[in-house]
């Protein structure tokens, strides 16, 4: 996967004319444009159709063009965790998907003013060849969102390329988009998160220390902090997860509670985005059990912030300072105030038996 970069700088400076675009980045190319927020299922569909449109025509690229930088985080003054990938998470899905080249925008004001048929014209015909483009019936392009299903159809016939639009993937009557996942993710529908996404909800976060409550009640945890402050948690509440746990780490600490090993990619990126390693490594996977809230039981009237604190089943390892990979499976209840540690206690084993046999095998 080769990935170009625009930086918001560099953009503002081709659609001003202080700067120009290189010459043609792809001869010939098959392309999709979208946020891919997720890289759901509705997604998959898209980027199979670009694949199979490149090999149909025998064009020499597949191609995406998404952002780095969510259009949201532009538009919005004031906006509230909402992302289901980070940077980070996006590259890593996008680079099992076997694209010939990615695109990767810092949208920015100058993009959001930039008229659909200037955009087409300039960013994905000139320079990126595009020949076919595969998009969602719901697409908008450009100031406006003006670049809809018709007029990029009437666009494509004055300068040559093609336009084929996908129809809505449905789920169980529900159909398929980032916005949905959002949905049940805030009632804590795990199960319809994944059938939409096609895998498990999951946060990447770094281990930070906390206050170390839990080890003196028998059920230690890790304190996580999502890797971006605008990564969308699901409802506050107790669940039922898989804790993804570097090789290392793993080999480190008494892991009777392994369920497997994965290998992995999360790549490390600099400030502008651009990839400086692909992070690539082998990860032990445990069952474990996750608080998400405001720990009222300890915090009188609950913490003003809101906490992400993992058990890790049959694991006994420090991971402080080290990233590992969260997948939610399923809720088991909502958070809510004890009158003591032991009957929190009592409540965490009731937790725990329900989560051992939500996770583990039968033997």
């Amino acid at each position: 996967m080769h990935l170009i970069r625009f930086s918001a700088e560099h953009l503002t400076r081709i659609i001003v004319g202080s700067d120009r675009l290189a010459g043609r980045a792809v001869e010939s190319s098959a392309l999709a444009i979208g946020s891919f927020d997720g890289v759901h299922r509705g997604h998959l569909q898209l980027i199979r159709e670009v694949k199979e449109a490149r090999d149909r025509r025998k064009l020499k690229a597949s191609c995406i063009f998404t952002f780095r930088r969510h259009p949201r985080l532009v538009l919005d003054p004031h906006p509230q965790p909402f992302l289901l990938t980070t940077w980070r998470e996006k590259l890593s899905l996008l680079s099992a998907l076997d694209l010939d080249v990615v695109v990767a925008a810092d949208f920015c004001p100058a993009l959001a003013r930039l008229s659909y048929q200037d955009f087409v014209e300039t960013f994905l015909v000139r320079y990126l060849g595009m020949q076919h483009l595969v998009a969602g019936y719901d697409v908008h392009l450009g100031a406006g969102r003006k670049g809809n299903v018709e007029t990029l159809d009437s666009l494509g016939q004055q300068l040559g390329y093609t336009l084929e639009v996908i129809p809505p993937l449905r789920d169980d009557g529900r159909t398929v988009s980032s916005s949905a996942i959002r949905s049940a993710l805030g009632q804590g529908d795990l199960k319809t998160a994944a059938a939409m996404l096609g895998r498990p909800y999951a946060l990447w976060g770094e281990v930070t220390a906390g206050d170390g409550r839990g080890r003196s009640i028998g059920y230690p945890t890790a304190n996580v902090v999502p890797l971006f402050e605008y990564k969308l948690l699901p409802a506050p509440g107790v669940y039922a997860v898989r804790v993804h746990l570097p090789g290392d780490v793993a080999a480190a600490g008494r892991r009777d509670g392994e369920l497997g090993r994965v290998v992995e990619t999360l790549p490390e990126v600099d400030r502008s985005g651009s990839i400086m390693s692909m992070g690539q490594q082998e990860w032990v996977i445990f069952g474990g059990m996750l608080n998400f809230g405001s720990v009222p039981t300890f915090h009188e009237g609950g913490l003003p912030r809101l906490r992400v604190e993992v058990h890790v089943l049959e694991f006994d390892g420090d991971l402080r300072g080290r990233t590992l990979k969260v997948e939610w499976m399923q809720r088991l209840r909502a958070e809510r105030k004890f009158g003591s540690p032991r009957e929190l206690v009592e409540q965490l084993r009731h937790d725990e038996a329900e989560a051992r046999g939500l996770l583990f095998p039968r033997s």
